[in-house]
């Protein structure tokens, strides 16, 4: 039986895998499925957690890509699964509602690539769900949760877990939940954190989009053109993030700054 643990680098995989690893649970690999579009910080933050499982315990994080880009997702035509939009560009993923297309192309199918390629048939998955997300188990029995099962952990005891070991994600400076750059499911005031302290991430948004509307303009027809809801663009998003950025910044975070220096592990 092979056991695998899925590090996103959000404060409840890198509480699960270190708690995992302290207690001696079976753990033969650690994955970290990148989409291509984390921040720099997370990446950065992965490599550091890498240097420390590996330093430590001995385990290497080994990291999946897709096969595509996003922008070989955005740009790619619908087939005939689509019925009557046959033929058009697929778009960005869907705000509301729906699920996230390049969350398959660049997290469920690398790894269930990586899998057959390994030879694995027989494993068990640790999923980071705490204590509160009880409802998200997924039915299966390939399936651990070991924050729930084991270690009765929530959000708050995973966030405290990392900051008493001094090896929190310097994200969480901006955000409450970490994710792809541009997910379109995160909140407005998380969106607002990218276009004041990400500019190279907000203008590749800006960069997607125009290409989609010039398309549109063309004559091709577009599945979706808008990273946020109610059809709002960039520039609508910028007009109200300048409007609360001079209110006294009505999205900003005023917490303690997070220690990320590993010093007390």
């Amino acid at each position: 039986m092979t056991h695998i643990a899925t590090l996103s680098g959000g404060k409840d995989s890198t509480a699960m895998v270190d708690m995992l690893l302290r207690h001696g649970r079976p753990l033969d690999h650690i994955v970290f499925k990148d989409t291509l579009h984390e921040f720099d910080l997370m990446y950065r933050y992965v490599e550091r957690l890498s240097e420390y499982f590996r330093g430590r315990y001995g385990k290497e994080v080994i990291t999946l890509k897709p096969e595509i880009s996003f922008e070989d997702s955005v740009f790619g035509r619908l087939g005939e699964r689509s019925e009557t939009r046959q033929g058009w560009i697929r778009g960005l993923p869907m705000p509301i509602g729906y699920p996230c297309t390049w969350r398959r192309e660049a997290k469920n199918r690398p790894f269930e690539r990586w899998i057959k390629e390994q030879g694995i048939t027989e494993y068990k998955i640790y999923i980071g769900f705490t204590t509160s997300e009880i409802h998200r188990k997924m039915a299966g029995d390939e399936f651990l949760y070991p924050l729930i099962d084991d270690f009765s952990m929530s959000e708050t005891d995973c966030a405290a877990y990392l900051k008493e070991r001094e090896m929190e994600n310097p994200l969480y400076r901006y955000f409450t939940r970490t994710g792809c750059s541009f997910c379109p499911a995160q909140s407005d005031r998380s969106f607002f954190q990218v276009w004041k302290h990400f500019p190279k991430d907000w203008e590749y948004m800006k960069q997607i989009e125009a290409k989609l509307f010039q398309l549109e303009r063309r004559g091709e027809k577009v599945q979706n053109k808008y990273w946020f809801s109610r059809q709002r663009t960039c520039a609508d998003m910028e007009k109200e993030f300048k409007k609360a950025d001079k209110q006294s910044g009505l999205f900003d975070f005023s917490d303690e700054p997070l220690k990320d220096c590993f010093c007390k592990i």
